[in-house]
């Protein structure tokens, strides 16, 4: 058997050529912005103390990683309610865990129903020791709901998403046994670019946040409406 191998042996080498490295987008975000708050108090204002009425800018942080989001929202020395003249702040604070049911999907369009479960904590209170703090507006909320969104890659590094979620839930207010139920609606869009400076891309952001709290104490029904704008980065 070694007599019948060939001294000599040709080998042929054939280049496979690589598939294409596809630079994989962004998975978080971390952004900044501006937003308009708007508060509608339900009840007839007259039969009450305290009414708390805002119609100002708060400032906004978002922070988006996959399946989970965090929010935060503040503001001091902003409106006045119908009390007085006393000077009032605005905090809230959330966070989100979401997931998806995809009904049409593609390398560049995408159509899912997202499922989202959210938490989220909302305080109006004077800040000049005008009220009592019986009188503040504490709400703390759990919520559910399914929506519609829509996704469009315009190329290998812009991405479009934009979604709306609507979801039911309840409150109860943080200084007392008092609980009801909480209507929200929020709609978001996103502009991402990708990978402009290495691994960092660019973020810009808008959101739509509505919510109805009924079913609790009549002095704390409020419709809480704001705008948001914000800009910042993915990573």
């Amino acid at each position: 058997m070694i007599l019948m191998v060939p001294g000599h042996l040709v080998a042929q080498m054939f280049s496979v050529e690589e598939p294409e490295r596809r630079t994989r987008p962004a998975t978080s975000s971390f952004t900044l912005g501006l937003g308009f708050i708007e508060t509608d108090f339900r009840p007839d204002a007259d039969e009450h103390d305290v009414v708390y009425n805002i119609s100002d800018p708060v400032f906004r942080a978002y922070l988006e990683l996959p399946g989970i989001e965090a929010y935060a929202g503040y503001r001091g020395g902003l409106g006045n309610s119908d009390e007085g003249s006393d000077t009032l702040s605005y905090l809230n604070f959330g966070a989100n865990v979401s997931g998806r049911l995809p009904l049409a999907e593609s390398r560049s369009v995408g159509v899912a129903l997202p499922v989202r479960l959210s938490t989220d904590f909302t305080r109006i209170r004077s800040t000049d020791g005008g009220l009592s703090e019986s009188d503040e507006f504490r709400q703390s909320l759990i919520a559910v709901g399914i929506g519609a969104g829509f996704y469009y890659r315009m190329s290998s590094n812009i991405r479009f998403r934009a979604e709306s979620v609507p979801q039911i839930g309840f409150t109860v207010s943080s200084l007392g046994t008092d609980s009801g139920q909480v209507t929200k609606l929020n709609a978001r869009a996103r502009l991402h670019i990708d990978h402009v400076f290495g691994s960092i891309g660019m973020a810009f952001g808008y959101n739509y946040s509505w919510r109805r709290y009924s079913g609790i104490e009549e002095r704390f029904e409020y419709d809480i409406s704001s705008h948001n704008v914000s800009v910042g980065i993915t990573f």
